[in-house]
């Protein structure tokens, strides 16, 4: 396994269909768009010698212009396909992109790579807050247009920085600009079952336990960060190969490298490999250990858990931390932590979050899946409830 993934994808031939297509969804009719060009740009540069047997099609939304499906191959961008005015944050939408590439395109094996804005598991309708008087509440960051800040930028900390990824989010401006963005259940409900050999995720906050689970029954592979990805995204330049091959082990390690060598507060990068395979293994276990600390969990102290997220009141902390901090029992503990070895197949951090800035977060901790803690002070904002109606809260009673 870590020698290379893709000696597990598929890779035997059996008829003459391609070896593989990657479908690539870029939701970037966002503040985002100007990176989707550069994106494409790298992925082409990075095929320029050609990969045998292999299909690279992109659907691209960008902002001021019409949605465009592309084919990318021997240096050449080729438009397939030309697309209406469209919302590509709309489930809809992306299912039947899916549809009509894996249909025309057909292969032995099929990626899919999400590109967007990232809100993990966080349902739109408690994303964002237009009243200022809210933002001190506030759990997760308005997005999106210059006359409103996020709440962890109140202080108009954010212009120094560059943009971060938030799936997916677009922007419609007018007298009051709206915001759409893709709820989890419909995202899932989008993907075919058992069609996508991996999927990855370059987007922030997408690498959640939740997410993962809702999950686990259309991939086998997720490859996800628990925290923020840099507006540039995935070093395309680099690992577009990998990603064709479905060498999702290197496509890790050359993202984290990437990251780890530049400098300042682009020094950040996190990123992890998950089995699906394990995640019914991972709930059975942790469902075990929320059974004897469940009545505490409301109330718990997180100053010292590893959090992932900026925001005033954070959702997103490191779950074997977790577990760390309210599993009594040695025996649940231990088996616990071998079933998630089970999933998570490597995963690697930075040091920071942000290093040397007012946001900066250290990395103590990172063990590849993230999860939200139920605090009580949620309760009247509606997000627990919401929370448990994710599939993990019902099958581990969290």
């Amino acid at each position: 396994m870590l020698l290379s993934v893709s000696s597990c994808i598929r890779n035997n031939r059996k008829n003459d269909l391609p070896l593989r297509t990657v479908l690539v969804y870029m939701a970037a009719d966002n503040n985002l768009s100007f990176y989707a060009n550069t994106n494409i740009y790298s992925m082409n540069s990075s095929i320029k010698y050609g990969v045998d047997n292999t299909n690279l099609i992109v659907f691209v939304d960008r902002i001021d212009d019409v949605p465009v499906l592309l084919k990318l191959h021997d240096m050449k961008i080729d438009t397939i396909k030309v697309y209406p005015e469209l919302n590509s944050a709309d489930a809809s939408v992306f299912a039947e992109v899916v549809d009509f590439v894996i249909n025309k395109w057909k292969a032995e094996s099929y990626g899919l790579l999400m590109w967007s804005h990232g809100n993990g598991w966080i349902p739109s309708s408690k994303l964002h807050f237009v009243d200022p008087s809210m933002y001190p509440s506030m759990y997760a960051p308005k997005r999106g247009s210059n006359d409103s800040l996020s709440v962890f930028y109140y202080d108009k900390l954010r212009n120094p920085f560059a943009e971060t990824r938030a799936f997916a989010w677009e922007e419609h401006k007018g007298s009051k600009p709206e915001y759409y963005s893709m709820d989890l259940d419909d995202m899932v409900n989008a993907i075919p079952d058992g069609v996508f050999d991996f999927i990855v995720f370059d987007a922030c906050y997408m690498g959640n336990v939740e997410i993962a689970y809702a999950l686990r029954n259309k991939t086998r592979y997720l490859v996800s960060s628990c925290y923020e990805i840099m507006g540039y995204g995935f070093p395309y330049h680099i690992i577009t190969k990998d990603l064709l091959n479905a060498n999702l082990l290197k496509t890790c390690r050359e993202f984290h490298n990437y990251y780890a060598s530049l400098s300042g507060f682009d020094q950040m990068g996190g990123i992890s490999l998950v089995r699906t395979d394990g995640l019914e293994g991972l709930a059975n276990s942790f469902s075990k250990i929320i059974s004897q600390a469940k009545d505490s969990i409301p109330d718990m102290s997180i100053t010292d858990l590893q959090r992932f997220d900026r925001f005033n009141n954070p959702v997103f902390f490191d779950l074997e931390d977790f577990v760390n901090n309210i599993c009594q029992d040695k025996a649940l503990l231990t088996e616990f932590k071998t079933q998630l070895e089970n999933c998570v197949s490597f995963k690697i951090s930075t040091p920071y979050i942000f290093r040397n800035t007012n946001n900066q977060i250290e990395i103590k901790t990172y063990c590849g899946l993230s999860v939200y803690i139920p605090r009580r002070q949620y309760e009247s904002s509606g997000l627990n409830a919401e929370y448990r109606k994710t599939a993990w809260s019902i099958a581990t009673g969290y």
